[in-house]
């Protein structure tokens, strides 16, 4: 046995370093009792714990990450240009050759757009410049399709327009106006603050959903580019 020197200079044995061979299964044939043997469970034991997840709960979360992930997607697609739903998309408070109507004159109006992927029943949504107001003008049964535009007139005073379904009776400040898209459970859809208006120039959102000036309003139809921006 080999010694070490303390620093008294008396001599101490050295710790001897123990060697242990560990026999596979096939090799436990014929060894001597008591001889270590290799087996799959010390394996797993000298590897750490067992992180594997059971498949049903692996299956479980995949699924849940699935869904996660379609959701949203999806709300990615309904909150892109357009809303996702029922909004404004162009306004004119100060018209007079932008849109002549036979029975209306040239009343203001608004655009209303559908950027929803499905057909909606307007019944009971409102319109209306006073926030206290949800529902001053409350529109009729219309079924709108998807990517479509809808005309309301603002004009009132007349018998005319009192008869328009589509006519909410009162008019539009061309010095600026607040408007409010309420739905049938007081869900407010969209507002808008418009400024104050040039004679036949709409307020008009452009394809990424900003809004600006548009020289050549486009009332029922898809706005053009050449919107202005609104720095404001």
């Amino acid at each position: 046995m080999k010694r070490k020197k303390e620093s008294n200079g008396q001599l101490l044995p050295e710790k001897e370093e123990r060697v242990i061979d560990l026999l596979s299964p096939e090799e436990t044939t014929g060894a001597e009792p008591g001889t270590p043997v290799f087996d799959e469970g010390f394996a797993r034991r000298r590897r750490g714990p067992d992180l594997r997840l059971p498949l049903g709960l692996l299956v479980t979360l995949l699924l849940i990450g699935g869904v996660g992930y379609f959701l949203w997607q999806y709300m990615q697609t309904e909150t892109s240009t357009g809303g996702g739903t029922l909004v404004f998309n162009e306004i004119c408070t100060s018209n007079h050759q932008s849109l002549i109507s036979e029975t209306l004159g040239s009343p203001d109006w608004v655009e209303l757009y559908n950027g929803s992927k499905k057909t909606l029943n307007l019944k009971g949504y409102g319109l209306t410049d006073n926030p206290k107001q949800s529902y001053k003008y409350t529109l009729p049964e219309i079924q709108m399709e998807p990517g479509a535009y809808l005309l309301v007139y603002f004009a009132g005073g007349s018998e005319e327009t009192d008869s328009d379904p589509l006519c909410t009776g009162f008019g539009l400040s061309r010095y600026g106006e607040s408007l409010l898209l309420v739905d049938a459970n007081y869900n407010v859809l969209d507002s808008v603050d418009v400024p104050a208006l040039e004679r036949d120039v709409s307020y008009a959102r452009a394809a990424d959903g900003s809004w600006g000036y548009a020289i050549l309003p486009t009332p029922g139809q898809a706005n053009g580019e050449d919107i202005i921006p609104a720095w404001n």
